[in-house]
């Protein structure tokens, strides 16, 4: 496949990363202005999704092969949602319940909402009145605490683990160092885009030193477990079989080709997902491990099985043949609707038929594929 008839599609959230891809990829589509951040054009034959945000389902030309449909990222941005289509699914993630609910976990527990990224939006909850104050102050749903042994983020294409690593504590110097480096390039950023005038960056280090030190007294954020809160990547070659069969089944869930899926292990050695990101920030090893994947799928027109059939890059109008895959995607279409009626005769069909009759007026009634 051509290049020009690819386009990478991302949003300003994850435009630094989707940008550089398509640099260096050579996908001419994002060379200048925010491109890359509007519909695909009709005349792409291959788009990949680099956490793009829509609002609502978008359809693409019949054979357009797509990577990390917008459809699909979409509902992974509302972390509610995507939790139901994994435990659908059977996927391991931590109990949880919208908060609309009588109480039924076991505490403690961390609110958030259903759109959130990085620390924001997050209660921590270790008793009842914490957890009504957390509702209060607009959390959406509740999730029990998993006692995390060890955390790590599998890049994951498909059924391959493309990169892996281990999150480790920082020492309070790297803390403060890191602190500093994330915030200041967040801030800048804002401010140019903000148009505010010139960035003064003498004045906002000086401020951000100051935050960094009060940031890092106490060591590492054992809830938060991100770069900014005290915490780094450190690289691993062999993983955990339960861990990449959770995390592989967690993009199957969602609908996904590929993502950045965060997850742990606890004290007993259960393996449990915690999220995955469709728009990672890439540097160094594991952009180039997403170039070398992206540069081969392009070549070939679509990633193939060792038996010649289609891993990833479903062709738009495909059918998905996964039973389990299809009940939960139905599931989140008719929980995000409220269909009670629907959601009952899901969960007691078993008929493979049925399904595909289910899935079929779930399409035709909320859109989608």
């Amino acid at each position: 496949m051509k290049k020009e008839d690819v386009y990478l599609y991302f949003s300003p959230a994850t435009d630094t990363t989707g940008r550089k891809l398509a640099d260096t990829l050579g996908i001419s589509q994002t060379d200048s202005g925010k491109k890359g951040t509007t519909s695909p054009p009709k005349k792409a034959k291959m788009i990949i999704g680099w956490g793009p945000k829509t609002v609502e389902n978008v359809s693409f030309p019949k054979g357009t092969v797509v990577l990390n449909h917008p459809n699909s990222v979409r509902g992974n941005r509302n972390k509610l949602l995507a939790l139901e289509a994994m435990k659908a699914a059977g996927v391991n993630v931590a109990d949880f319940q919208a908060t609309d609910k009588n109480f039924e976990l076991t505490l403690p527990v961390i609110g958030r909402t259903k759109y959130h990224q990085g620390g924001k939006g997050f209660w921590d909850c270790p008793t009842k009145t914490h957890v009504n104050d957390a509702i209060g102050a607009g959390a959406q749903y509740l999730q029990e605490l998993i006692e995390i042994k060890d955390e790590f983020r599998l890049h994951v294409f498909g059924d391959e683990v493309l990169y892996g690593v281990k999150k480790v504590k920082r020492s309070n110097e790297e803390f403060e160092k890191a602190f500093i480096e994330d915030e200041f390039a967040r801030q800048k950023k804002l401010w140019e885009k903000n148009n505010k005038g010139e960035f003064n960056e003498e004045q906002a280090m000086e401020i951000l030193r100051r935050q960094a030190k009060n940031a890092a007294q106490g060591g590492p954020n054992m809830m938060i477990r991100s770069n900014k809160m005290g915490w780094k990547f450190s690289r691993i070659t062999k993983y955990d079989e339960n861990l990449v069969k959770e995390a592989v089944k967690a993009l199957k869930a969602l609908g996904l080709d590929f993502g950045a899926v965060d997850c742990c292990i606890d004290p007993t050695g259960k393996a449990f997902i915690i999220e995955v990101n469709t728009g990672p920030g890439l540097e160094g090893t594991p952009f180039e491990k997403y170039i070398e994947t992206f540069t081969k799928i392009i070549t070939d027109g679509g990633v193939k099985k060792k038996d010649g059939g289609p891993v990833t890059g479903k062709s738009a109008g495909d059918a998905d043949k996964s039973d389990a895959n299809m009940k939960a995607k139905i599931e989140a279409q008719l929980l995000s609707k409220q269909f009670g009626k629907f959601q009952k005769q899901l969960d007691e069909c078993d008929d493979p038929v049925a399904l595909n009759t289910l899935r079929s007026v779930g399409a035709a009634m909320f859109g989608g594929q």
